[in-house]
C-alpha cells in the first residue's frame, strides 16, 4: 500500500508558521488587538472518514483506534485469546460505529477516531458485578440497537429480592439515547445461577426475542418493540435464531437433553418439535436454516433444519459433528476441526473444500472470523484472507486477522485490547 499523502493545507500552514516566526511578536502582529487575518488562523484537522469495502481485503494498521475496555473485559484467557471467539464479544458493528456493552450500560464508539459519541445506562443495579464475561452482543432492529441487561429486583414488603432482564432500545442516530425500555421479572433460578446470561436472539416485524440461560435452565420472551410489552413466554426454551416468522431453539427437557423447537414469532405458539437429543448444539446456518448437531451415531447426528417446519434440509458432511461452524452471512458455513478448515454450502450441505495440514504444501490458518465470502485468520506467514467458496488465498496481504468485520472496519485483538482497523479493498 502507498504511504498516506500529506495534505497540501498542512504543508502551507507549516510554511506560514515558519514565515511568521521571522516577523514581529504575535501580539505586535495583531492591529489594535483584533483577530488575525483568516489566512493566518490555524484550520481544524480534517475528520477522518471510513470508506466501505464489502468484503474488505485488507486492514490499515496505521489507522487503528482503541475500543473501550468493556469490549474484552473478562473475555481473554492466559494465552491472550478471546474465549468463544469474536462472535461472542459484547460488540455490535453498525456502519462506522461500534456499540460496546458492559453489565451497566452501552457505549457508542466512532470507528474512525475512537471517540465515544454516545452512552446509555441500565436503569437498575446489575445482577452480578463479575458478569463481564457473560454479556453477549446486542442486535440491530431497524433503526435501533437492542441491548439486554440483567438487573436485581430489590426486596419490598413481603416480596423477596429477585432478578429481571431489561431490554433497552438505543437509537442508531445521534445522540444515541434510549427510545424504549422493557423489564421482565425472571424465574428464581436466574437469581442464584452463577452462569446466568441474557441475549437478544433477533428481531423481525416488530417482535424481538430475548433468551436467558443458566446451567440447564432457560426461558425466552417475545417482546413487542413498539409497545415494549411482553407478547409471550416460553419456559425452558433457549432461543437460537429468529427468521421467517419463527423463533427457533432448544427446549431443555431433561438434564443435558434438549429437543429442537420452533414457535410462532408473534404468538409464541409451538409450530414444530424435534426428537430428544443428548448434548445438542444448535447454531444459525442462514436466514431460514439452523444446524443441529449431537453425538448420535450415524449421519443423522448433524443436520441443517428448515426453521419453518423443523424438517431436514440437508445432512452435513461426515466428521464435522465436533467442528465449530460459522455462517459467513452470505452462503457458506466455515468449520474448524482440529488443524483442518472445511467449507460447506449453507443451503445444500455440500462440501465445498477442505484444507488439512500438508495439503498441496499448504497449512490451514487459524480462523478468526468469516464474513461475506471471506475467511480471515492467521497463517504460517502472518494474517491471511481466503475465498470462502473455493479456499484459495486472496492475493492481497490483509495486514491483520480481525475477530469481527464489517465493510468499514475489522476489530483486532492486540495485547488483550481490542482495536479497530479501517477496512481496505
Amino acid at each position: 500500500m502507498r504511504a498516506p499523502v500529506r495534505p497540501l493545507a498542512l504543508a502551507l500552514s507549516l510554511t506560514v508558521g515558519l514565515l511568521a516566526g521571522c516577523g514581529p511578536a504575535a501580539d505586535d502582529a495583531k492591529p489594535n488587538g483584533s483577530t488575525p487575518p483568516a489566512a493566518l488562523t490555524p484550520s481544524a484537522p480534517a475528520k477522518r472518514t471510513l470508506t466501505p469495502h464489502d468484503p474488505p481485503q485488507w486492514f490499515d494498521v496505521r489507522g487503528k483506534v482503541p475500543l473501550p475496555e468493556a469490549a474484552t473485559k473478562g473475555r481473554t484467557n492466559l494465552a491472550g485469546q478471546v474465549r468463544g471467539g469474536g462472535e461472542d464479544l459484547p460488540v455490535l458493528l453498525h456502519e462506522a460505529r461500534a456499540f460496546v456493552v458492559s453489565p451497566t450500560g452501552v457505549q457508542v464508539v466512532d470507528l474512525a477516531d475512537g471517540r465515544t459519541v454516545g452512552e446509555e445506562a441500565a436503569s437498575g443495579q446489575v445482577l452480578r458485578q463479575d458478569s463481564d464475561g457473560f454479556i453477549l452482543p446486542p442486535v440491530l432492529a431497524g433503526s435501533e440497537v437492542l441491548v439486554p441487561f440483567l438487573l436485581t429486583v430489590p426486596a419490598s414488603g413481603t416480596h423477596t429480592a429477585g432478578a429481571m432482564v431489561e431490554l433497552v432500545a438505543v437509537s442508531t442516530a445521534p445522540p444515541y439515547k434510549a427510545t424504549g425500555r422493557t423489564t421482565v421479572k425472571l424465574p428464581e433460578w436466574a437469581l442464584n445461577s452463577r452462569t446466568v446470561q441474557a441475549a437478544v436472539v433477533g428481531a423481525e416485524n416488530g417482535t424481538a426475542v430475548v433468551t436467558v440461560t443458566g446451567g440447564d435452565d432457560a426461558v425466552s420472551y417475545g417482546i413487542d418493540t413498539a409497545s415494549h410489552s411482553v407478547r409471550w413466554t416460553q419456559p425452558g426454551l433457549e432461543a437460537i435464531q429468529v427468521g421467517a416468522g419463527m423463533a427457533v431453539g432448544l427446549l431443555h427437557v431433561e438434564p443435558l437433553t434438549s429437543v429442537p423447537l420452533g414457535v410462532d414469532l408473534v404468538s409464541g405458539t409451538e409450530k414444530w418439535r424435534g426428537g430428544k437429543t443428548y448434548a445438542a448444539i444448535m447454531n444459525g446456518a442462514g436466514p431460514g436454516t439452523v444446524r443441529v448437531a449431537g453425538p448420535q451415531v450415524g449421519d443423522k447426528g448433524d443436520q441443517l433444519l428448515d426453521v419453518t417446519s423443523g424438517k431436514t434440509r440437508a445432512t452435513m458432511p461426515p466428521g464435522l459433528r465436533a467442528a465449530d461452524c460459522t455462517y459467513d452471512r452470505a452462503a457458506t458455513l466455515v468449520c474448524t476441526r482440529g488443524f483442518a478448515v472445511v467449507a460447506v454450502d449453507a443451503a445444500t450441505g455440500t462440501l465445498l473444500w477442505s484444507l488439512k495440514d500438508g495439503d498441496q504444501g499448504r497449512t490451514p490458518p487459524t480462523v478468526t472470523t468469516v464474513w461475506h465470502g471471506r475467511v480471515y485468520g492467521r497463517g504460517a506467514g502472518g494474517p491471511v484472507v481466503l475465498d470462502a467458496r473455493t479456499g484459495a488465498d486472496m492475493p492481497t496481504k490483509p495486514e491483520a486477522a480481525p475477530l469481527l468485520v464489517t465493510e468499514y472496519a475489522g476489530l483486532v485483538l492486540d495485547d488483550n485490547h481490542l482495536f479497530s482497523y479501517p477496512a481496505g479493498g
